[in-house]
């Protein structure tokens, strides 16, 4: 595997290329969020993207193809490998049958079309990033979509150049086959418009422009519509039965809907909020961060997966969010908890199942402890030192600690920890320490041991849970159930 400095002089060699280090992917995404690419090449002819590709395959390095970065949600800790950039911007034809390179912006291409009196592509004025992307999302508005013009594609699929037929495309809405084959990137396409009026296509984009503007504002940080609209036949029975008959388009049905039912306008958290006026908008309203984004896209699929049985799929793209091991669970620790101690009074929780066992509180304050002195320590020491040495975790450490308070204590070291796994790169995971017990582990092996950890504690909650609430009321059923907390 070649290092990135390697790397970097032999992309150096390559004519209409331009390079940039630990370069903000911030700075080319419309969120404007997001944390640094260890190499971004920015290739301004398709020779020079050919090559840069080539290049990044022959190193052993990950990469990556973005566009304008209009969808595109970067983790924030960025991406550790190369990012490639086509910006490559030719239209040529006589506006019913044009030719454009993949790194022109999908507005110019609108303009070429209206200027030259070719129909249809109007509709798309004002939806930003290039066509490359437009093409590879089948992206569309107002009835048409790009499929609606598209005849081929020229496309490099990691060793050739070759020519698609629209028909080899698979275009579905918002959907081709690129998304399934990210290998195969978008060079150039060929396109055919019906004809029409300069002066009346010129009009009816002004007035789409004016809609649109006023729905995503052109400084809005967004990438439009979060989730895709719902094709009505393929709702789940109860998302069906609910949809009012009225707001079915063309066979679609807003996301929107389902997510305003769900009463999410408006909902905030951290920089990151859902438009007061539509609820399939969400914005960066000023210091947001990509996890912050990324657990308000998660809440509003939640709630529309629990009231109507159905799945959102996002029409963003995300970057560098490749999971670290037992993540998940982390995450969903103190939800968990929150959920099974609902309702416990204070006398609940403090309540001893058994002689010498733990009481609900004494395992909050045993989580909270080993999240602050354990864990969380150990996760500091894995990031910022070279092979860190770790001493054995005592449980009884925690014994002067109070027990009020607990899950508070809790929730906040945990969050605390969590941020920094957010802007951790994937591969730290692959970062060791010497276990004065265990010898070498990885933090890979430590977040595994962690998650395992929490679960084991949340089952004996569970049955200090269903011991104090249900086992006195079981009667003849009592016996059948053997209660160890």
């Amino acid at each position: 595997m070649q290092s990135y400095e390697e790397m970097r002089e032999r992309l150096a060699q390559i004519p209409d290329l331009e390079l940039s280090l630990n370069e903000p992917l911030a700075a080319h995404t419309r969120f404007g969020i997001g944390g640094r690419a260890a190499l971004l090449a920015d290739a301004s002819s398709e020779a020079a993207f050919i090559e840069a590709l080539r290049v990044a395959q022959a190193g052993g390095r990950r990469w990556l193809v973005i566009g304008s970065g209009t969808n595109l949600v970067v983790s924030d800790a960025g991406f550790d490998g190369v990012v490639i950039r086509f910006s490559g911007a030719r239209i040529t034809g006589d506006g019913r049958r044009i030719e454009v390179e993949a790194g022109a912006s999908l507005q110019a291409l609108v303009d070429f079309a209206i200027e030259r009196g070719g129909a249809g592509l109007e509709r798309m004025t004002g939806i930003p990033g290039q066509v490359g992307a437009a093409i590879y999302g089948n992206a569309g508005a107002y009835g048409s979509s790009m499929a609606d013009f598209v005849r081929f594609v020229r496309v490099f699929d990691g060793k050739n150049v070759q020519k698609m037929a629209s028909e080899a495309v698979l275009f579905r809405y918002r959907s081709s086959i690129f998304k399934q084959r990210k290998d195969w990137l978008i060079l150039s396409a060929e396109l055919e418009c019906p004809s029409g009026d300069p002066m009346e296509l010129r009009a009816r984009a002004e007035e789409i422009r004016a809609i649109r503007d006023a729905k995503y504002p052109p400084a809005m940080r967004c990438a439009g519509s979060i989730f895709k609209n719902q094709l009505f036949d393929e709702l789940p029975p109860r998302a069906r039965a609910a949809v009012p008959p009225e707001i079915i388009k063309g066979g679609k049905v807003p996301s929107a809907w389902f997510l305003d039912v769900t009463g999410v306008k408006g909902l905030r958290h951290g920089g990151v909020r859902v438009a007061d006026y539509h609820a399939n908008l969400i914005y960066n309203d000023g210091g947001a961060t990509a996890r912050e984004l990324r657990e308000v896209i998660d809440e509003l699929k939640r709630r529309v997966r629990e009231r109507f049985g159905l799945e959102l799929e996002e029409e963003v793209q995300f970057v560098g969010f490749e999971a670290l091991p037992g993540l998940d669970t982390l995450e969903q620790t103190p939800r968990v908890l929150d959920s099974l101690l609902a309702g416990m009074s204070e006398e609940d929780l403090h309540w001893q199942p058994a002689p010498g066992r733990w009481s609900a509180a004494e395992v909050l304050a045993h989580l909270a402890h080993a999240e602050e002195c354990c864990f969380g320590a150990r996760l500091r020491a894995f990031l910022t030192q070279d092979g860190p040495e770790f001493a054995d975790y005592d449980a009884e450490d925690f014994r002067g600690a109070p027990l009020d308070g607990a899950m508070v204590r809790l929730r906040g070291a945990r969050r605390a920890n969590l941020d920094l796994l957010a802007a951790a790169p994937a591969s730290a995971a692959l970062r060791t320490a010497r276990h004065r017990g265990l010898g070498r582990v990885t933090l890979r092996e430590q977040l595994n041991e962690w998650a395992f950890h929490d679960l084991g504690h949340i089952r004996q909650i569970a049955e200090i849970v269903r011991a104090r609430r249900y086992y006195e009321g079981m009667g003849p059923w009592r016996a059948e159930y053997e209660v160890k907390p």
